[in-house]
């Protein structure tokens, strides 16, 4: 984000604290059919029309900067493996091998040198071609040349890697994601590192748990004890470009900023930065960390639920900063998340099952969750 849309932005939230109110939203109420929770037929056309045509996010960068590191997708339904090739250039393969299928990729190889079968020992280059058969004279005709990995399209932009699961997709993140790229690039996020990423499975529709960060009306309630003090008098501005999200939620701070020079603002000094990363990943900037949230369906109430901390090395050195980090994971992830948002969550999606409501009603501070479904139901038509 550049210096000027910061103080712009900054200049919002203070207008919004003033009126006590966040920036408009969709400037109605909405009801969203319950079953877009329950329904295998909606999941179905999801899983066609949404998750199989869009790139999604594989994960940071700093899990591939070396030749050989590698990244493994955490979803069976897309089963890729990226990894850094020999004269680095980032390549996406399923990982699959040519002969009968078999998983190349466990995900306990600390570094690849190679992909080899476990089932019969072919192996293949980092680029994906075969280089190895063996007993080859049982496959007296094989053109090697056609037998390489099957090659996914992968765009390193932003920090972020992504994926496409459609072999012959062109892939234009600079058109796909527009300001919100930059916003990526002026924030250094390919600078980061990680420090932990969890991998867990929650009783929810992929949806509900999303749309659990898209507004601020809870926060009050269900963090009072976490996430309130830390934004009191909080207020949100946003942002669209296409089916992606930007929320901006002011932090307790902020009228500190008003006797400084704007010159001198940044934003997540005193805001905390949101992106829904359509269609399944939400990015949240802290002032000294970031989190990614990626969402798989399994079911339309079951999701696997990704974390992956990052932080810049200088702000977290030494014992004390480790001690740190570990804190912030504790209260971000086991707290904030898991207990509270995730938690609610399943229990919204178990008491679907109990009739009580055929659609969900958001208010004038819950448009970003209309916005979003109206995202998801734009490209299932």
């Amino acid at each position: 984000m550049k210096q000027q849309e910061q103080i712009d932005v900054m200049r919002r939230l203070f207008a919004l604290r003033e009126q006590d109110r966040n920036e408009e939203m969709l400037g109605k109420v909405v009801r969203v059919p319950v079953e877009n929770y329950t329904s295998p037929e909606i999941l179905d056309r999801e899983m066609a029309k949404i998750f199989r045509t869009h790139p999604i996010v594989a994960g940071h960068v700093t899990n591939v900067r070396e030749p050989g590191s590698y990244l493994l997708s955490d979803w069976n339904k897309i089963p890729y493996v990226v990894v850094r090739d020999r004269q680095g250039k980032l390549r996406g393969f399923l990982n699959q091998c040519r002969h009968r299928g078999a998983r190349l990729v466990s995900g306990d190889e600390k570094q690849l040198k190679a992909f080899v079968c476990p089932f019969h020992n072919w192996v293949y280059d980092l680029d994906g071609s075969l280089r190895s058969v063996t007993r080859e004279y049982n496959f007296p005709d094989l053109d090697r040349g056609e037998y390489g990995l099957k090659e996914l399209p992968v765009v390193e932009a932003g920090g972020l890697v992504w994926i496409h699961p459609a072999a012959d997709a062109e892939v234009d993140l600079e058109s796909y994601l527009g300001p919100m790229l930059d916003d990526l690039v002026d924030f250094e996020v390919d600078k980061l590192v990680r420090y932990r990423k969890t991998k867990v499975v929650k009783e929810a529709n992929w949806k509900l748990l999303i749309k659990t960060y898209l507004e601020g009306y809870h926060v009050p309630y269900l963090h009072r004890t976490t996430l309130s003090k830390m934004f009191r008098k909080g207020v949100l501005s946003h942002s669209e470009h296409g089916p992606h999200i930007r929320m901006i939620a002011a932090r307790s701070n902020i009228e500190e900023a008003s006797e400084t020079d704007p010159e001198s603002w940044r934003i997540l000094e005193y805001a905390s930065v949101y992106y829904v990363l359509f269609p399944n990943t939400f990015f949240i900037m802290h002032p000294d960390y970031v989190s990614i949230n990626i969402f798989y369906p399994e079911g339309p109430d079951r999701t696997i639920w990704t974390h992956e901390m990052l932080y810049r090395e200088p702000d977290f050195e030494g014992e004390r900063g480790q001690e740190g980090l570990a804190k912030r994971f504790e209260f971000t992830n086991d707290a904030v998340f898991d207990q509270e948002d995730f938690a609610v969550a399943e229990n919204v999606q178990e008491g679907l099952l109990y009739g009580a409501n055929e659609f969900h009603t958001l208010g004038l501070e819950e448009g970003l969750l209309a916005m979003f479904q109206g995202s998801v139901d734009d490209r299932l038509i």
